[in-house]
């Protein structure tokens, strides 16, 4: 769905950038001279972000409350914007504005509009694919929609650990859809995407003449956000002068910008989210503990897509759907030997890298069923396709003889000789691939075909005991 932008100015320099910018990032652009020349609709049928200087900010506030705007202000007005942000504007740009800021700036104002207006759903199947879902039906899946539940109506800071790619920013998102502050300003920073020198300045703002290019005073997130949320996204990034002034935050909700000596005061519940272990930065002097302990009051710990084993072709099934029209494509079906390659395939880049595989597959695709060939490559070779062990129609091998002989001559086998057999050699199949993988579960269960739970099942009722090297217990 195409992103809509509205824009309320009579200065043509910036109506032609505003425009500009806008064809850069496929958003439909509507201009009105004045808010008088908005359609009748205007209210009820709000666009994804305003453009708009702070008169008409002030008459649209009332009405439109949560409207995502950003402002345009001359150097002199910086004052009256700076209050415009303090009454929920998402951030203000000082005119003249060259057009490469001004693409910056509606893009992450589209990213935060998006954010706010769409619930991550994981609750239920949604026949709507522009719909932002946790695809997810595993039990450790399970466990995390639990989790949510539990904490998102409790007003405290959550700290969302993972690997990469595995959802951390949606799982935020789900928090705060449930959550009491929904009606309030919500904000994400990625801090590992901001220099160190400016992560402060980010999180706290700055006065005029702070350091060189502070033209002008800026408020920061936490000023933004009073009474809402800020996702603070790899927070184990954050530089331990920075990680002290957060510390204060998280204990008195006061801080002082950069360069100030004014002590301001903010309600701001935290979503720290991170794919490095803490702990292990704690030890090495990286990570404060002190500030570790204020952010792990409530914890989700969300599984890497390689421990999701009925996820995936879920995942595969929804990425198909919601990129298919986007993407030109026209895929009803996956064929069945995509499937064991999907399963089989350890997904180092989690969701995010299946995501963009099935992306990459819809692009190249012909026809109406996603075949192997249209996978990446990379994907395609990880994975063995050797044919599988032919086995003997005649002539069996001594050994299998040998048990079959075995087994005929024992009385108390008999009616009941072929499941026997299917046990022996189901144990003796299990061991072989725990062997080859040095007793890792979740790899023997993607060998075997079967969900570790299965497996482990199996382990338990034959009496394996799986070290580094497997035994059976006579």
């Amino acid at each position: 769905m195409t992103e809509t932008v509205s824009l309320f100015s009579q200065d043509p320099q910036i109506v032609k950038k505003v425009r500009d910018a806008c064809c850069q990032t496929d958003a439909t652009l509507t201009h009105h001279a004045t808010l008088d020349d908005a359609p009748e609709d205007f209210v009820v049928n709000p666009p994804d972000l305003i453009l708009c200087d702070y008169e008409t900010f002030e008459r649209l506030r009332p009405k439109l409350p949560r409207a995502c705007v950003l402002l345009y202000s001359e150097p002199a007005g910086s004052e009256q914007a700076i209050e415009a942000i303090k009454r929920g504007a998402l951030d203000y740009l000082v005119t003249p504005i060259d057009t490469k800021t001004l693409t910056q700036h509606i893009v992450e104002a589209l990213r935060i509009s998006r954010d706010v207006r769409v619930p991550a759903v994981y609750e239920s199947i949604d026949d709507e694919p522009s719909v932002e879902r946790i695809v997810g039906q595993s039990p450790a899946m399970r466990q995390v929609y639990k989790m949510i539940g539990r904490i998102a109506p409790r007003d405290v800071n959550v700290l969302i650990a993972g690997e990469s790619g595995t959802g951390k920013e949606l799982i935020a998102r789900a928090i705060l859809h449930h959550s009491t502050r929904l009606d309030q300003p919500y904000l994400a920073v990625n801090c590992a995407a901001i220099p160190e020198t400016l992560i402060e300045s980010e999180l706290f703002g700055h006065e005029k003449g702070a350091f060189t290019g502070a033209t002008h005073r800026r408020i920061g997130k936490f000023e933004q956000c009073d009474g809402g949320t800020l996702f603070l996204d790899e927070i184990g990034d954050i530089p331990l002068a920075t990680q002290a002034k957060l510390l204060r935050v998280l204990q008195d909700h006061s801080f002082q910008r950069l360069g100030g000596t004014e002590s301001i005061t903010a309600n701001v519940r935290i979503i720290g989210a991170t794919h490095q272990p803490l702990e292990l930065l704690i030890r090495e002097k990286k990570f404060r503990q002190d500030l570790y302990f204020r952010l792990n009051v409530a914890r989700i710990d969300i599984p890497p897509l390689r421990n999701r084993e009925v996820d995936v072709v879920l995942l595969a099934h929804w990425f198909v759907r919601r990129y298919n029209r986007r993407l030109g494509a026209d895929i009803r079906s996956l064929s069945p030997e995509i499937l064991p390659v999907l399963l089989r395939y350890s997904w180092p880049g989690n969701v995010r890298e299946l995501e963009n595989a099935i992306k990459s597959a819809l692009v190249i695709a012909r026809g109406s069923v996603l075949r192997m060939e249209h996978l990446p490559e990379p994907i395609r070779e990880s994975v063995d396709t050797s044919p599988p062990l032919a086995l003997p129609t005649s002539s069996p091998t001594d050994e299998a003889r040998h048990v079959a002989e075995m087994l005929f001559s024992h009385g108390d086998s008999h009616g009941n000789l072929h499941q026997m057999a299917k046990t022996i050699i189901e144990r003796e199949v299990i061991c072989v691939c725990l062997e080859h993988t040095r007793g890792q579960v979740s790899p023997a269960a993607r060998i075997l075909g079967i969900s570790r739970t299965t497996l482990r099942k199996k382990i338990a009722h034959y009496g394996v005991r799986t070290t580094t090297s497997i035994e059976l217990e006579r």
